[in-house]
C-alpha cells in the first residue's frame, strides 16, 4: 500500500513537473513571479498582523498602568480622607501633595481632580480648569454612572482620556479620583504615527508591486514587441536584412518569432540583391548597348529631359556627356529644329485607334558643318502611356559627300565622254554626208582625229573601270613576294620613247640589294610608267627626269624628279582627285584627269604613301614609299641589270 501511494506522488509530480517544462518562458516567468510576490505578500501579511497584535498588547499593558495609577491615587486618597480629619486645610494640603507627587513621576498625567461623593472637588492639579471636567459648577464635578468609568474627550491641548475611580474605605464611599491622562490616539494598528508606517508600507508595497509588473510587463511583452515594432518598420523602409538581436527576456516562442523575422529580413535582402543585380545588369546591358551603337543616341523622359545620352551622340553636337544630362531637349538644337521637334513631341502623345502611336520623325539638318539625321521614337509602356522617346542622330557627313563625289563623278564622267564622242559624230557625220566633197587629205585627217578620239574614251573608259575596280571593297590587288627590278626596267623602257621624242633626258638612280616587296607587279610598272610619263608630259624639250629608288629603314622610297613647269601650290592639294587638272595656258595637255587618283589607290592597296613637292616654273617631285615586309630579310646580290638605259648620279 505505501509503495503505491509512493508510485502515485511521483507520478503527480512528474505530470507536473512535465507540465512546468511545457510552459512557455514567459509563463514560467510569470508563474515565478506570482509565487515570489505570494511569498512576499504572506511575509508581509505576517509582519502586519504581529505589529498589530503587539501595538493591541501595548495598548492594553499603557489601560492597565494607567488604571492602576488611578486605583493607587483612590487609595492613597482613601487613607488621607479617612486619617486626616483633623481641619480641611491640613487634608486638602495633603491631597494636593498627593496629587504632585503622582504626577512629577509620570510625564502622561494632564490633570489630577479628587471630590467627594457629592461630587465637590476636594483638591485638583494646577490646570485641571482646562481640560472640560467642570462643565455646570466651577467646584463640583458630577459623579460617574458606572464604574470603571473611562471617557476620551477632546480639549485645548488635544485628545484626552479621563479614569473615575470611586474613594472607598471598609466598603464606606467617600468620593472620587479624576485622572486625565495624554491619548496617543491608539487604533488596531498603534499610534497615528505608526498608522502613518503603516499606510506607506502599504503605498510602498503596492508601488513596489507595479513597478515590478511594469518591468515584467516590458521584458516580457512590450520590449519585445517594440523590437518587432522596429524591425517593421526598417522593412518597410526599405532596409531589407535588418536583423533584431536575439538577447533579453523573449522565451521560446518570441526567440522563435524573432528568428523568422530574421530569416525573412535576410531572404527579402537576397531577395532585392538578387533583383538589384540584375536590374543592374540589365541596366548595364542596356548602356552598353546604346554607349557602344555608333549612331548617337539621346533618351528623353516623359517631360522632354535627357536621361541618357552616348558618346557619338555627344561627339555629334560638340558637347561633353556631361553637359547634356538633365537638359531640356529643346536646348540644344537651333530655332528651326526646335520647333520640328517639340511639335512632334507633343503631337505623339495621341494614339490612333489600332493602338499605335503616330509614325516616328525623320528628318535631316546642318550642324557646324556636320550633315545629321534626327529619328525620333516614341517610348510607351503596356498601356500606352508615354515613357518618353530616343532620339537617334546619325552622321551624314561622309554619306553627303560621297552622295557629291558621285554627282561631280557622273557630271565629270559625262563631261569626259561627251567630248570624244561628240568629236568622233561630228567627224563621222562630215564623212558619211560630205564623202564625195573631201579629199582624201582632209578625209585621212577626220580619220586620224576619229581614231584619237577613240583611243582617248577607250582609255576614259579602262581608266574608270580601273578605278572602280580599286576602290571597291570586294576586289583586293592580288600580292606576292618579289623582286622590284624588272618592274623598274618595264616602266623604262615603255617611256624612253617619249623621252627620246622630246629629247628629255632620263636618268636613273637604282641602289643595289633592294629587298623584296609583297607587291603586284602589273600595278607597280603601270604606277612608276604614270608618273614617269606624266613628268616627261610637264618638262619642256631636252629637260631632265630623274628616278630614284633606295631603302629607308622599313620601306623604299622612290622618287620621280623633273625640272619641268611645275605646280601651284594651291593645286597640290587637289592632283590627286578625280578627273581634276589644272587647266590653264601652261597645263594644256590632254588627259582623262584619273591617271593620278589611280596612282594614289595603287600605291595605297600595297600599304604605301604618295606625296608631292613642286614649285612653279621650277619643276616636281613625285615620292612614293612601298612597306618592306618584316620576314623577308633576303637580298639581291650580285644582281647586274642588263639595260640599254644609262645610269647617271
Amino acid at each position: 500500500m505505501g509503495n503505491i501511494v509512493i508510485d502515485r506522488i511521483k507520478h503527480y509530480f512528474g505530470s507536473v513537473k512535465y507540465f512546468f517544462y511545457s510552459l512557455s518562458f514567459q509563463v514560467k516567468l510569470i508563474f515565478s513571479l506570482i509565487f515570489s510576490i505570494s511569498i512576499f505578500i504572506t511575509l508581509c501579511a505576517f509582519v502586519i498582523i504581529h505589529n498589530i497584535q503587539s501595538n493591541i498588547d501595548n495598548q492594553v499593558l499603557k489601560l492597565n498602568h494607567n488604571l492602576k495609577i488611578t486605583q493607587t491615587l483612590a487609595q492613597f486618597s482613601a487613607q488621607t480622607l479617612i486619617f486626616d480629619y483633623k481641619t480641611n486645610n491640613i487634608r486638602k494640603a495633603r491631597l494636593e501633595e498627593l496629587i504632585n507627587t503622582v504626577s512629577k513621576k509620570d510625564s502622561e498625567i494632564y490633570f489630577v481632580v479628587i471630590t467627594d461623593n457629592a461630587g465637590n472637588v476636594l483638591a485638583k492639579s494646577k490646570f485641571a480648569h482646562l481640560y472640560n471636567l467642570f462643565k455646570n459648577y466651577p467646584n463640583k464635578v458630577m459623579p460617574p454612572n458606572h464604574v470603571p468609568f473611562i471617557r476620551i474627550s477632546y480639549s485645548t491641548n488635544g485628545k484626552l482620556l479621563t479614569l473615575a475611580e470611586p474613594i472607598q474605605f471598609n466598603s464606606n464611599f467617600l468620593g472620587w479620583v479624576w485622572v486625565g491622562f495624554a491619548d496617543t490616539g491608539f487604533t488596531i494598528v498603534g499610534s497615528k504615527k505608526e498608522l502613518l508606517v503603516f499606510l506607506f508600507e502599504i503605498f510602498l508595497l503596492v508601488w513596489i508591486l507595479s513597478v515590478i509588473g511594469a518591468i515584467v510587463n516590458s521584458l516580457i511583452i512590450t520590449r519585445p514587441l517594440r523590437k518587432l515594432e522596429k524591425g517593421a518598420k526598417a522593412i518597410s523602409e526599405g532596409r531589407f536584412g535588418f536583423q533584431l538581436p536575439l538577447k533579453g527576456f523573449l522565451g521560446k516562442e518570441l526567440s522563435q518569432l524573432v528568428k523568422a523575422f530574421n530569416k525573412m529580413s535576410k531572404r527579402l535582402q537576397q531577395y532585392e540583391e538578387s533583383n538589384l543585380a540584375t536590374l543592374s545588369s540589365e541596366r548595364n546591358k542596356f548602356e552598353s548597348v546604346v554607349m557602344s551603337i555608333a549612331d548617337g543616341v539621346i533618351v528623353l523622359d516623359k517631360e522632354n529631359t535627357i536621361q541618357i545620352v552616348n558618346p557619338a551622340a555627344a561627339r555629334l553636337l560638340n558637347r561633353s556627356g556631361d553637359e547634356l544630362l538633365r537638359q531640356k531637349a529643346n536646348n540644344i538644337w537651333d530655332v528651326r529644329t526646335n520647333e520640328q521637334i517639340l511639335n512632334y513631341l507633343n503631337n505623339i502623345r495621341i494614339i490612333d485607334t489600332e493602338g499605335y502611336p503616330h509614325e516616328y520623325l525623320n528628318f535631316e539638318l546642318v550642324r557646324e558643318n556636320n550633315n545629321l539625321k534626327l529619328i525620333i521614337t516614341p517610348l510607351y509602356d503596356a498601356n500606352n502611356e508615354k515613357l518618353g522617346a530616343v532620339i537617334v542622330v546619325q552622321d551624314r557627313t561622309k554619306e553627303a559627300e560621297v552622295e557629291l563625289i558621285k554627282q561631280e563623278f557622273i557630271s565629270n564622267v559625262s563631261h569626259e565622254l561627251r567630248t570624244p564622242i561628240t568629236s568622233i559624230k561630228c567627224y563621222v557625220d562630215t564623212l558619211c554626208s560630205h564623202n564625195d566633197q573631201i579629199d582624201g587629205k582632209i578625209r585621212n585627217e577626220f580619220l586620224s582625229i576619229v581614231n584619237e578620239e577613240t583611243d582617248r574614251l577607250s582609255n576614259l573608259v579602262n581608266d574608270i573601270l580601273e578605278l572602280s575596280r580599286l576602290e571597291s571593297l570586294s576586289a583586293k590587288i592580288s600580292l606576292s613576294v618579289q623582286e622590284v627590278y624588272p618592274s623598274i626596267d618595264y616602266a623604262l623602257k615603255s617611256t624612253m620613247v617619249l623621252a627620246n621624242k622630246k629629247s628629255i633626258k632620263l636618268l636613273t638612280d637604282i641602289s643595289e640589294n633592294l629587298p623584296m616587296l609583297n607587291m603586284n607587279q602589273e600595278y607597280i610598272e603601270r604606277i612608276l610608267i604614270n608618273l614617269i610619263s606624266n613628268a616627261i608630259k610637264y618638262t619642256p624639250g631636252n629637260g631632265i627626269v630623274k628616278l630614284t629608288v633606295k631603302e629607308e629603314k622599313d620601306f623604299i622610297l622612290f622618287q620621280i624628279i623633273d625640272n619641268g613647269i611645275g605646280i601651284q601650290e594651291e593645286h597640290i592639294p587637289l592632283i590627286f582627285e578625280r578627273f581634276y587638272r589644272i587647266e590653264n595656258k601652261v597645263h594644256t595637255i590632254k588627259g582623262t584627269g584619273l591617271g593620278l587618283t589611280i596612282v594614289k589607290k595603287s600605291i595605297e592597296q600595297h600599304g604605301g604613301k604618295i606625296s608631292v613637292r613642286s614649285k612653279l616654273g621650277e619643276g616636281s617631285i613625285f615620292e612614293f614609299t612601298l612597306p618592306v615586309p618584316n620576314q623577308n630579310t633576303i637580298k639581291i646580290k650580285d644582281f647586274k641589270k642588263e639595260s640599254h638605259i644609262a645610269k647617271s648620279a
